[in-house]
């Protein structure tokens, strides 16, 4: 089905394909590193700057990831960015998974203390490699040339071209 040609519409589907099962995925990871680094102790004034850095990067993520997973479900990115969303999806999980992975680094130092930061630090580790393979993902719908309503979106990859048919030799 293609959803650009529509406005903007509400595409439950969205969940179901790999960029919506991704953001599910990064909005669980998120949220638990955010709920187990806040719940952690502060033990001293060095880590709570750690527990700070993981707070902002994982609130950071989960209200972004939110947003652009309310744009997905309600089409807005095919009407006003047709072209350019892969690329801005792209840009938004290579800084984020970036900042994910200093920040797990960061807290699971701190993880020796409390047992909550070593989970928060799990959790940050998932969620950057969730991110990194939604960059990827975006990355090859950029390459290709399509958005997020294209076949390639929905299942995550172009189909594998054709094989190439040589001419059989004619005995």
């Amino acid at each position: 089905m293609d959803y650009e040609s529509k406005g903007v519409t509400c595409r439950i589907d969205y969940i179901r394909s790999i960029p919506g099962i991704l953001k599910i995925i990064e909005l669980f990871c998120d949220l638990l590193g955010t709920a187990l680094t806040g719940a952690g102790p502060a033990v001293d004034s060095v880590t709570t700057g750690q527990r700070g850095f993981f707070l902002f990067v994982s609130i950071l993520a989960l209200i972004i990831t939110t947003v652009l997973l309310v744009l997905g479900l309600l089409n807005i990115h095919n009407v006003f960015l047709t072209g350019r969303w892969p690329i801005i999806e792209f840009c938004w999980c290579a800084f984020i998974s970036l900042f994910y992975f200093i920040a797990s680094i960061v807290i699971a130092t701190v993880g020796k203390y409390d047992g909550r930061f070593g989970a928060a630090a799990f959790f940050g580790f998932a969620a950057f490699i969730t991110y990194v393979a939604e960059a990827v993902l975006q990355f090859r719908a950029y390459r290709s040339g399509g958005s997020q309503g294209q076949r390639e979106q929905q299942y995550g990859v172009n189909p594998p071209p054709p094989p190439p048919t040589r001419p059989q030799p004619t005995y």
